[in-house]
């Protein structure tokens, strides 16, 4: 009779059960990895330093909110439309023409100093970005990463944004303190472009399916999903990251390279932390992590309102990025554990059209606000932390939302 070593069999799955990383990646997935991985180091490069160039074109506070409030509007009736093409053609291809439209973005806002027409066709190729690129992205992890190891393949895009973090900002910086915006936009660009590649060396395997425009909207106003269109609102507070902040940075060092420096520094610090934090997930109560984060993420946005100088610019950066990283990785986890149980491509468009509601809320007030009050950064900061409270609701909600169920 062939003997079995119950000792050895329960050490083995004792060590799987604790190893930071996922057994096994598919390859649809680890081509993902490498495409995010090379695109993210672009976006981080350069994206951090998008508002503060359009704040030194000559656009005040106000008006930026104004631009993103647009892009949100546009996105939001836009979305629907990226949805039935990655239905009809794919995934990946939603990926590879989002990532076009933003080569052409980039070379738009260059223009955009030469003729005020610049500013809506810059409008029209960031939504058209938006559009194609997020639902295929989420739709291609949630359609082929692997239920129990969701938060550790999760935290590897955590880890690979992260790590991008650490080397992009002070490369964008020196970048544009050597060759200018030019010279940093022209390098996103071929960066970008060459992301792409992992995706073409193999054909995508796909079914094509229909999605009706109305779908979405019907599932947006629907009783029982209102829990998770609420949480999801709560990534409004994201916005103001990604524009208010860090101009707040560029205006306390007054210097591209030292901005770039403070958020490498920030990020180094958070990214040791990235992957227990993946690997916890997998073996926690989802909803317990997400409430703690929750309350850690709208503090330290408060933490903000009392940031003075570089030291404590720094240490707000970092405690900030960590709790967001704490939070995304359950929750990301979940969303996509939900969407491959279900419909795939209609969960990711609840979830975008949720957050983008919340986005042009915020975007909106602040237009208002900062019209008004020009300078008090610290009206945003307290709106970041309200709006990340909504986040309490996807740890109340009873399920995940039912929009969907097929791929």
């Amino acid at each position: 009779m062939h003997h079995v070593d119950f000792k050895k069999l329960i050490a083995s799955g004792v060590a799987k059960e604790r190893t930071l990383f996922p057994s096994h990646l598919p390859r649809e997935l680890k081509e993902l990895y490498l495409t995010m991985t090379m695109l993210n180091f672009a976006l981080a490069a350069g994206m951090l330093f998008e508002p503060i160039y359009l704040y030194q074109v000559g656009f005040s506070i106000s008006q930026i909110m104004l631009y993103f409030f647009a892009v949100y509007v546009l996105y939001f009736f836009a979305m629907p439309l990226g949805a039935k093409f990655v239905k009809w053609r794919g995934f990946e291809h939603g990926i590879i023409l989002g990532s076009v439209f933003l080569v052409v973005y980039l070379i738009l806002l260059l223009q955009i100093p030469r003729s005020p027409i610049f500013v809506g066709l810059a409008i029209l190729a960031l939504v058209l970005q938006k559009m194609f690129f997020w639902p295929g992205y989420h739709a291609d992890f949630a359609f082929f990463s692997k239920a129990g190891e969701r938060g550790r393949e999760v935290g590897i895009v955590a880890i690979l944004d992260s790590l991008s973090y650490v080397i992009g900002p002070i490369a964008g910086g020196l970048l544009i303190a050597t060759f200018g915006f030019t010279g940093l936009f022209t390098v996103m660009c071929v960066i970008i472009l060459l992301s792409t590649i992992p995706l073409l060396t193999t054909k995508e395997v796909f079914q094509p399916s229909s999605l009706g425009y109305r779908e979405p909207y019907i599932a947006l106003a629907a009783r029982e999903n209102r829990h998770h269109l609420f949480g999801c609102m709560g990534f409004g507070e994201e916005l103001v990251a990604l524009t208010i902040w860090p101009i707040f940075i560029f205006l306390t060092f007054e210097n591209f390279v030292t901005t770039g420096a403070a958020i490498t520094i920030s990020t180094l610090i958070t990214s040791l932390t990235i992957l227990y934090v993946g690997k916890l997930t997998d073996i926690s109560d989802r909803k317990r992590v997400l409430r703690l984060t929750t309350l850690f993420l709208s503090i330290s946005w408060l933490l903000r309102v009392f940031v003075r100088g570089a030291g404590g610019v720094v240490f707000a950066d970092f405690f900030s990025r960590t709790t967001k990283y704490a939070f995304a990785l359950p929750f990301f986890s979940g969303l996509y554990a939900h969407a491959s149980k279900t419909s795939v491509v209609r969960t990711v468009i609840f979830f975008e059209m949720s957050l983008t509601v919340g986005k042009i809320i915020v975007a909106a007030f602040l237009a208002v606000w900062f019209h008004y009050v020009p300078d008090a950064w610290s009206g945003a900061f307290v709106l970041a932390a309200l709006f990340s409270l909504l986040y309490f609701f996807l740890s109340h909600a009873a399920k995940p939302a039912p929009i969907g169920s097929t791929p």
